[in-house]
């Protein structure tokens, strides 16, 4: 497991990186610009970032995931104990922030497919939630191994 440690840390770095970029880009450019646009070509606009995202985004917060999970016994196991040291709770406490996205994203998923309506927040805030949760992943990830 220790020499598949450097290959999952680059493909979680990097998915991880493009999954931020994609919410910080919709938060920033892409709903600035369906303000500029009608209804029916935001429509469109909605229907074509959504059918692309739907493609992209699951496949890659699973590898985000399973990565993560796999670097994570390194430093959580039974035998290195769970919160011994200030990492392991900075640790704890990022799965903590990253559950809340996948659970998020788990809901969004399942309102898709079983054709519901998402809530007003899922809908006009969960992307800010999102953007606020990773910044303090990005952040405790640091300080994880600065203490």
């Amino acid at each position: 497991m220790e020499a598949l440690y450097p290959y999952a840390h680059i493909l979680h770095l990097v998915l991880a990186i493009m999954f931020l970029g994609y919410v910080f880009t919709d938060l920033a450019i892409i709903s600035a610009l369906k303000n500029k646009f009608d209804k029916d070509t935001t429509q469109k606009i909605n229907k074509t970032l959504g059918a692309k995202s739907f493609k992209i985004f699951p496949p890659s917060l699973l590898i985000i995931v399973l990565s993560g999970g796999m670097m994570m016994t390194q430093y959580l196991n039974s035998e290195a104990g769970f919160f011994n040291t200030t990492m392991q709770k900075l640790l704890v406490l990022k799965i903590i922030f990253a559950s809340i996205i996948v659970l998020g994203v788990l809901f969004n998923l399942f309102t898709k497919l079983t054709g519901g309506t998402k809530p007003y927040f899922m809908v006009h805030h969960f992307h800010k939630l999102v953007i606020v949760l990773g910044a303090g992943i990005v952040i405790l990830a640091k300080m994880m191994f600065e203490v």
